[in-house]
């Protein structure tokens, strides 16, 4: 075992042994939870419809342990750009193949698991999740500790994660230079045997603190730093791009990204109307050069004790990677060639997005005893949200997209038992 996995196994042991009360408080308590979401938007010349059910129990056996475990899926549908052609090129090759779709069928699954440790104002959580779908795997681990100061209004947390994960992808020849590389035809034969196919790593280190603090009784900002470092095969393995010469070549990103953001969000509770304002801004940097911001802002109103609903919206933009091209055969930057790399992923070419959105929740919580005996709450959700994309670089053979809108329903609902 490796000295600084060790060091984390034994800081976990610490913690959990200083949590762990002599005593073996009696606690019964059941929540399950279920959720669906339905995501879809249809650009130009691709559309992509995604549906998310899961479900998630919650155990807590003692005052000072909850376990909890759960599943959900992905149901993807639709056509995504095969090849990626820039303008240039289409104005002296036209013709239907320019730019091609494919159509795209997968379905992942996750199933995860965890628990959490508290005493007093100290909790320690840890957790694991499997995800499996056609052509990827990972297996995701992540402990988090927490701790309330100052008669509970400040609260440290820090997080770490750790992704195991693998992508599958054609075999491409030892002798061939990366413009010469073939995307990936399908999934078939994917983590098998098959000599055709390979299984390429991933690695992601994730890592998370926050400060909250209380300020006022009606006033709580929070302060929070993600870092997030990525090792392996991160290019789409089905898409190609056209370079020089008219040369379809597999999209080629760099293996190594290093990601950080820092975000700032306060909550200011209006007494005299029952409702809460809440603004949240958020810088992100890096090492593709990537650089981003956004700002968020939240107005929840409360209608008695049991509905509230709230109105969001956000603005988010961001620059291009370093290495982002419209068009990877001829011309100058910003639309020329940009070196050894090339994408045709329109998520890393500077664009401005535009979301508002709409919350409801409705809650029963019973003054005296329980529901038909045995339920001590219930909780129904619904979300409905309009993203609307700007990209003001981004062409299929020199056309800019239209429709670039993505509608996401969601509801949800909770029950609570004991």
């Amino acid at each position: 075992m490796q000295l600084a996995t060790r060091a984390r196994l034994v800081g976990l042991g610490v913690a959990i042994g200083s949590i762990v009360p002599a005593a073996e408080a009696r606690a019964q308590a059941v929540t399950v939870d279920t959720t669906h979401s339905l995501y879809t938007e249809a650009p130009t010349k691709t559309h992509m419809t995604v549906y998310s059910p899961g479900a998630d129990l919650a155990v807590q056996p003692f005052d000072w342990l909850q376990v909890n475990g759960g599943w959900e899926a992905d149901v993807v549908s639709g056509a995504s750009v095969a090849v990626k052609a820039g303008g240039a090129y289409a104005a002296n090759h036209p013709g239907p193949d320019v730019v091609s779709t494919a159509s795209v069928h997968d379905f992942r699954n996750q199933a995860h698991g965890g628990f959490t440790l508290k005493n007093g104002n100290v909790q320690v959580t840890g957790g694991y999740a499997y995800s499996e779908e056609h052509d990827y795997r990972s297996n995701a681990f992540n402990v988090a500790a927490r701790t309330d100061l100052f008669q509970h209004d400040t609260q440290l947390e820090i997080d770490y994660a750790r992704n195991f994960d693998h992508v599958c992808d054609r075999v491409q020849s030892a002798a061939s230079p990366t413009p010469l590389w073939f995307a990936l035809e399908s999934s078939e034969g994917c983590f098998t045997s098959n000599p055709l196919r390979v299984s390429l790593p991933i690695a992601i280190d994730g890592f998370q603190g926050s400060w909250s603090q209380a300020w006022t009784p009606v006033f709580v900002t929070q302060l929070g730093y993600t870092g997030q470092i990525l090792n392996g095969f991160q290019s789409d393995p089905y898409r190609s791009v056209v370079l020089a010469d008219g040369v379809k070549a597999q999209e080629h990103v760099p293996d190594n990204r290093a990601r950080e953001a820092l975000a700032l969000r306060t909550n200011w509770f209006l007494k005299p109307v029952k409702a809460a304002v809440r603004v949240g801004v958020r810088a992100y940097t890096d090492s593709w050069n990537i650089r981003s911001g956004d700002v968020t802002a939240e107005f929840e109103k409360y209608f008695g004790d049991s509905f509230r609903a709230t109105l969001r919206g956000r603005i988010y933009k961001q620059t291009g990677a370093v290495f982002w091209s419209d068009d990877y055969t001829g011309g100058a930057p910003p639309l020329g060639p940009r070196g050894q790399y090339w994408t045709g992923d329109r998520e890393l070419s500077p664009f401005t997005s535009y979301a508002v959105g709409l919350r409801a929740i409705y809650s029963v919580t019973p003054t005296n005893g329980r529901i038909a005996g045995f339920i001590s709450g219930l909780r129904f959700g619904g979300t409905a949200d309009l993203i609307q994309f700007d990209y003001s670089q981004f062409t299929l053979a020199g056309i800019p997209l239209a429709n670039t809108r993505a509608w996401i329903f969601g509801l949800n609902a909770s029950i609570s038992f004991f």
